[in-house]
């Protein structure tokens, strides 16, 4: 690849960005008053960047203010490009675990019964398969298969469509350019088949430091260890015709942000005219664990699954101690159970899942847990390690010895940024954005030729307040890497503010577990629904605002159909009732 110097931002005009709205107004639309930050000032010698050049707005996001009251202004879903030609979907169902995530994402095309059996129309018309095809890209189980339609960027006959040039007063220039997608996972793949969705017929080029095309990481700690799905069958595949460079088992060491480029291993440079940040995360580790041990692993790589999937195959492998109580700690021990190992689960704090849902519904799962047979220690540490070569001896801080086989650490992630240091952007935890995606650098200076997108990501959802936070889930990696590449063409100034609903999902020992929104947030815990009893159940998280009670989550145990409706409440403020009234189980 020749070795050229960074593009000058303000000169880069890709082709085919859309039609750009015409910024809104007002207090309830500006976002310095919806999040309660101070208005933008200007940057001297700033540009808008990508395709519009304009004053670049710095972003003060710290701010105290309380949360937004989120039905005074239009919160509108993920965007999708149309499509102009129909296409046929199908089903695998011995993958498809009825989530129901389909439903969500396309109803015209799917429902799931109120037997719990999923329906689905085989021949999808042109306007709703743009739809058809964000299901395929968010479908936990990669179990639905899109055929015909379009490829990215392309018109009915195969062609790529014309560019459409922005409404920015400026001409398009004909010259090609280069957007650069650091990172190999799913965002990255998201954000570069909507530059191409969008038009873009400049160069496009993703740099991986796996040697894998994008995969789909959840079934790693499940699915994939029990042999219920094959390293093929984990690649995403809805978007398999995109015209891109790859540059696999490539490292990024580093980010020249005033030259824009990127240095690779080597001493190699990378020039860019725009740059997605969808570096992800890597697995924490426990700086006490044995780093040389063959018996200590992690599970955050398709390398490291296989590794764990071998040992757990081998015979000598029966007794497995799991550290950590959140969902990959959880999923591991259920995975180890069904191979009729011996598993003992060591979490720091209790319950399981607290952090991700609370106190109460969390306890719920330490019951699964413990009746499928797992011996689940709460609120326990580790205080010593020692590797005897054919087995692990580890001492917990209540006394008790524990001997295993091997250790597995689902302790959650840290973002990779370490080759952000001293690139002058905000990496204190994950790349700090603004509303629109556009990264944001160590003085509150929006950089406008830089997005970033997916778990490495820290923006504010103004859906719920104007704090900037990480969320590290699948379907929101798909849906802020389209956002992500339509800021990137439109600028900060036209790039609407990114505020999807957060949606997850696991499987604990049969019970399926699924949430909209993010229920840590919440303070009241409310079940609608079933009974925490029956372990079949809907609760709705929510929260005091200035506004009244702010619906932030909602979590179903075994009720996937009935969740489907509390999307749309979500950010939303409700009537306030007496404390007194509230329904109790």
């Amino acid at each position: 690849m020749p070795h050229r110097q960074g593009y000058p931002p303000e000169r880069f005009h890709p082709t085919g960005t859309g039609p750009v709205p015409a910024p809104a107004t007002g207090p309830a639309h500006n976002p310095a008053h919806v999040q309660g930050v101070p208005a933008p000032r200007p940057v001297p010698h700033a540009t808008e960047g990508i395709g519009y050049p304009h004053p670049a707005p710095a972003i003060e996001l710290q701010s105290t203010a309380g949360p937004v009251q989120a039905d005074s202004f239009d919160l509108p879903r993920p965007a999708l490009v149309p499509e102009n030609e129909p296409v046929r979907v199908s089903v695998d169902n011995n993958r498809c675990h009825i989530y129901g995530i389909c439903q969500q994402e396309a109803p015209e095309v799917f429902r799931v019964s109120e037997g719990g059996s999923l329906h689905y129309t085989r021949s999808v018309p042109a306007e709703f398969a743009a739809k058809a095809r964000q299901a395929v890209r968010c479908c936990p189980m990669q179990a639905i298969a899109i055929h015909g339609g379009q490829k990215p960027g392309a018109g009915a006959g195969g062609e790529r469509r014309p560019a459409r040039p922005p409404r920015s007063g400026s001409a398009t220039r004909a010259s090609r350019k280069r957007i650069v997608v650091a990172g190999g996972g799913l965002a990255g793949l998201s954000a570069a088949t909507r530059l191409r969705e969008r038009g873009f017929d400049g160069e496009l080029v993703l740099v991986g430091e796996e040697t894998h095309l994008p995969y789909s990481r959840p079934p790693l700690s499940k699915q994939f260890l029990s042999g219920e799905l094959s390293e093929e069958q984990l690649t995403f595949r809805a978007d398999e015709e995109l015209e891109a460079h790859w540059l696999l088992d490539t490292r990024i060491v580093g980010l020249d942000s005033h030259r824009s480029a990127l240095e690779l291993r080597g001493g190699e440079r990378l020039p860019f005219d725009g740059l997605v940040v969808a570096t992800g995360v890597d697995a924490k580790r426990l700086p006490e664990a044995p780093v040389f041990s063959e018996r200590v692993r992690t599970v955050r790589t398709l390398r490291d699954a296989v590794t764990v999937q071998r040992a757990m195959r081998a015979a000598q492998a029966h007794r497995v101690v799991i550290l950590g109580g959140g969902f990959v700690g959880c999923e591991l021990a259920c995975t180890a159970r069904e191979h009729g190992m011996d598993v003992t689960l060591v979490v720091h704090s209790a319950p399981l899942l607290r952090r991700v849902l609370g106190e109460r519904v969390g306890g719920v799962v330490a019951g699964i847990q413990r009746r499928a047979g797992v011996d689940v220690r709460l609120s326990t540490k580790i205080t010593d390690w020692q590797d005897h070569g054919t087995a692990l001896r580890l001492r917990l801080d209540d006394g008790d010895v524990l001997d295993c086989d091997f250790v597995v650490l689902g302790l959650g992630g840290e973002p990779r940024t370490e080759w952000l240091r001293g690139s002058g952007l905000d990496v204190s935890d994950g790349v700090l954005c603004g509303p629109t995606c556009h990264v944001v650098d160590e003085w509150g200076r929006t950089m406008p030729h830089i997005v970033a997108a997916g778990d490495v990501a820290r923006w504010p959802n103004p859906r719920f307040d104007s704090q900037p936070r990480r969320v590290e889930h699948l379907i929101h990696a798909v849906e802020m890497g389209q956002h992500a590449a339509d800021a990137l063409l439109r600028g900060p100034n036209h790039a609407a503010r990114f505020a999807p609903v957060p949606r997850f999902w696991s499987e604990q020992h049969g019970t399926r577990i699924q949430a909209t929104g993010i229920p840590s947030l919440g303070t009241d815990v409310e079940i609608v629904e079933g009974s925490l009893r029956s372990e079949r159940f809907v609760a709705r998280y929510s929260r005091q605002t200035p506004y009244g009670p702010q619906v932030v989550a909602a979590v179903a145990f075994d009720m996937p159909l009935e969740l489907l409706e509390c999307r749309d409440q979500i950010g939303r403020s409700r009537p306030r009732r007496n404390a007194s009234r509230r329904k109790r189980r």
